[in-house]
């Protein structure tokens, strides 16, 4: 775990690294559509602690997802401020002319939940799935698209590139906000415009080397003679097996559970 990187393809033989990588994609839409349509407060607690059940089960660094999430603490606590002083209510606090509301604090935490599962999620599925298969599934479940004469091949080769690039982003912003500070940048000021200069210091050199690097693959893709062919044959061809079925089924049997309770309550 020395060195990993958040969204970096961990190496695994538990049972998420297992599966296949469209029982994964289709596990992680039922997610999203079951916190999309409820808004039961005890039923995305519940899919919080089965995301960290998953992340403990399969070897994956909770403290590096963790460490992560709380840097979006500030994002969570505006959600939760703006949720607060805008939805109207039972009165709990004053400030000036505004007031928080009670029902509004409850809705900036369904909504602080949501966000914690699809972050969640997002990070099982991209260090449970190597790039490679990840699009390779997407592409068998956006097979269909192809009678509509959707290049469906080069939008799953874009999304691989992507996935594969996401960890090295992380570490090169890493890098260069390491740069800055030794430069004098302010992080942590209490002055707002000090910090957004110093965030600028960050996005303008991570944007410009975005650039190179990408360029410098589509030089390194045309030397190799890529086509956007669609490849047919595949050394590893997807196999859904019995332990796929039956977790999609009990993944179904879960959430739609959780929400048929939820509606009734």
């Amino acid at each position: 775990m020395i060195g990993m990187k958040l969204g970096q393809y961990v190496y695994g033989n538990s049972l998420l690294h297992l599966l296949d990588p469209r029982t994964k994609i289709l596990s992680c839409l039922l997610v999203i559509f079951s916190v999309i349509i409820t808004d039961n407060l005890y039923f995305l607690l519940f899919l919080i602690l089965l995301m960290a059940a998953a992340i403990i089960s399969s070897g994956l660094s909770y403290q590096l997802i963790l460490s992560s999430l709380l840097k979006l603490r500030y994002l969570l606590l505006f959600t939760l401020v703006f949720q607060g002083f805008l939805t109207p209510g039972e009165t709990v606090l004053m400030v000036g002319k505004l007031s928080m509301t009670r029902e509004g604090l409850i809705l900036g935490l369904i909504n602080i939940s949501r966000l914690v599962i699809l972050f969640l999620g997002s990070m099982i599925l991209l260090m449970t799935t190597s790039s490679l298969k990840l699009s390779a599934g997407i592409e068998y479940l956006l097979l269909p698209l192809r009678k509509l004469h959707i290049p469906i091949h080069n939008y799953t080769t874009i999304l691989s590139i992507s996935f594969r690039f996401l960890p090295t982003l992380f570490e090169e912003a890493a890098i260069i906000k390491n740069a800055q500070k030794s430069r004098g940048a302010q992080f942590d000021s209490s002055n707002i415009a000090v910090r957004i200069k110093s965030y600028t210091a960050i996005l303008i050199p991570l944007f410009e080397a975005s650039l190179v690097r990408a360029a410098d693959l589509g030089e390194a893709m045309d030397s190799r003679c890529f086509t956007s062919h669609p490849n047919q044959l595949r050394l590893n061809r997807l196999q859904m097996k019995r332990r796929d079925i039956l977790f999609l089924i009990q993944m179904t049997a879960v959430l739609g559970t959780g929400i048929t309770i939820s509606i009734l309550l």
